[in-house]
């Protein structure tokens, strides 16, 4: 989880089954962030520029022990959602991508 003032708390470890994305919690690493709802309650990018920061480290490291991983958001996954409320989390972090 990587709350708004960037910090990030781990939750389950990584070599434990997440319970994140349906049908593909066994070979993934769920990463979440605070926030990605409006003042409307409707699905938006809120991410602080402290939340980015946070988040690009993380994926970062993850990536240097994970080089053959794909970065996608869960709507990649499953259209039906639509967190992370990015417009493209494979653009966003494409220097991340194998």
């Amino acid at each position: 989880m990587v709350r708004r003032n960037g910090q990030i708390e781990q939750g389950r470890p990584e070599w434990m089954v997440g319970a994140h994305c349906k049908n593909h919690n066994k070979y993934s690493i769920g990463v979440c962030y605070e926030g990605g709802l409006n003042c409307l309650d409707l699905p938006a990018d809120t991410r602080t520029p402290e939340q980015k920061a946070a988040l690009r480290q993380l994926l970062t490291e993850l990536h240097s022990r994970y080089p053959k991983a794909v970065i996608v958001g869960h709507h990649d996954l499953n259209p039906m959602k639509a967190c992370p409320c990015i417009e493209s989390v494979t653009k966003e972090y494409a220097d991340l991508q194998p």
